[in-house]
């Protein structure tokens, strides 16, 4: 089992609860979770996995930076456009930073983890590795437009954070050092092995190593947001209603411009919108795109469709913690939305069905329901199937 699997929210947050950090801490301000336990994380990801990822990824899978001095990409780039290993880490060795794009797409046990916290976040996650050498820096002090939880790994690395110069900012609204002062720190941070940050989007920060090699996980949580629903709805309005498409008033570039009456038209629309709303469409699409759309994370998979033909009564089986899935019954038919594809089974089997898509350990027998076992064996073995449930081993 990827030691992802055995990561869920609750576990990267020891001790503080989830509860208390969506209370306190979510959206709101930084949580540094000090542990001297530098094995927390087991084996997530080690410095040789690193090593391999650097040696055989393409180019756009990896990038070099450095505050202190900054890269062209072209310092560590052959002709070809592919990465210069080489060169990459000499660069290194001079102080720049290794980073790994998307490193839930290169190890399991960051793919696994990402899904596991996706179903708490309800939101898509994603990884960067960042392998910085001593007393090395990555990126100036900048804040993000999602909000981050950073796993120190390996080695030790000092944070400095500073206030948000923009209140929870879209993804539009980057960081412009232009238009958003630094200020004065407000928080600083060692994060040695086993340790996590929380840091919202929108505060300011920065990072640098100490006496030696770090390596830490920064992921990136891609929340779905208010707006992005109010913006949806309006959209909606406006291909629906063509009020909402006539042009501006045509004395808008004179000197007598009425704007009072064109701010009363505005303030209509507005009232308008929110009459024709449809916001149970919205909703949905978004909850389909998250629990739906999303690519299937069925590490072993293989492995369970050959365990699922041998199926007996007395296995036991569960969940899989990153499954991701909507159901709906209509009629005498309940379906099952997940990972792009769609699964029908008798509404009158819909109990043992959600039993079986919600409990973590379970006999096939105990699926509940007037039903022989040849039934509940056909059930499970179609969810395993699907990747919704797994075989479990050792227990």
């Amino acid at each position: 089992m990827p030691d992802g699997f055995s990561i869920d929210l609750a576990r990267l947050l020891h001790p503080v609860t989830p509860d208390i950090f969506f209370r306190e801490y979510w959206e709101e301000k930084p949580l540094l979770i000090s542990r001297a336990d530098p094995d927390y994380y087991g084996s997530l990801v080690s410095l040789d996995a690193v090593d391999t990822l650097v040696t055989l990824l393409p180019a756009d899978g990896v990038t070099l930076i450095n505050s202190d001095v900054p890269l062209d990409p072209q310092e560590f780039m052959r002709p070809d456009s592919s990465l210069d290993v080489i060169k990459a880490c000499q660069l290194f060795a001079g102080g720049a930073t290794i980073l790994i794009r998307d490193a839930q797409k290169r190890l399991r046990s960051l793919a696994v983890l990402c899904r596991r916290l996706e179903r708490e976040f309800a939101a898509p996650l994603q990884t960067n590795l960042y392998l910085t050498p001593a007393r090395g820096a990555g990126f100036e002090t900048h804040f993000d437009t999602h909000d981050v939880l950073l796993l120190q790994l390996s080695g030790s690395k000092e944070w400095t954070i500073f206030d948000s110069p923009v209140r929870l900012p879209l993804s539009g609204q980057r960081f412009d050092p232009s238009l958003h002062p630094v200020g004065e720190p407000t928080m600083s941070a060692v994060l040695k092995a086993g340790d996590l940050l929380y840091i919202p989007r929108g505060f300011l920060h920065s990072g640098r190593s100490r006496d030696a090699v770090s390596l830490h996980a920064t992921l990136g949580i891609l929340s779905y947001r208010w707006a992005d629903v109010l913006l949806e709805v309006t959209a909606q309005a406006c291909l629906s209603d063509p009020e909402f498409r006539r042009s501006l008033p045509v004395d808008l570039g004179r000197r007598d411009f009425d704007i009072a009456a064109a701010r009363r038209t505005v303030m209509k629309l507005m009232a308008r919108a929110a009459k024709r709303a449809d916001p149970d469409r919205v909703l949905n699409r978004f909850a389909d795109e998250f629990a739906v759309g999303r690519p299937a994370s069925v590490a072993g998979q293989l492995d369970q469709v050959r365990l699922a033909s041998d199926l007996l009564p007395t296995d036991r089986v569960g969940a899989r913690p990153t499954a991701l899935y909507r159901t709906q019954i209509t009629g005498d038919v309940m379906t099952i939305r997940s990972q792009g594809r769609e699964l029908s089974m008798p509404s009158a089997v819909a109990e043992a069905v959600t039993f079986g898509l919600e409990t973590e350990n379970y006999r096939v027998r105990d699926l509940p329901g007037d039903l022989s076992d040849d039934d509940k064996l056909l059930i499970v073995t179609r969810l395993i199937e699907e990747g919704l449930v797994w075989k479990l081993s050792g227990v």
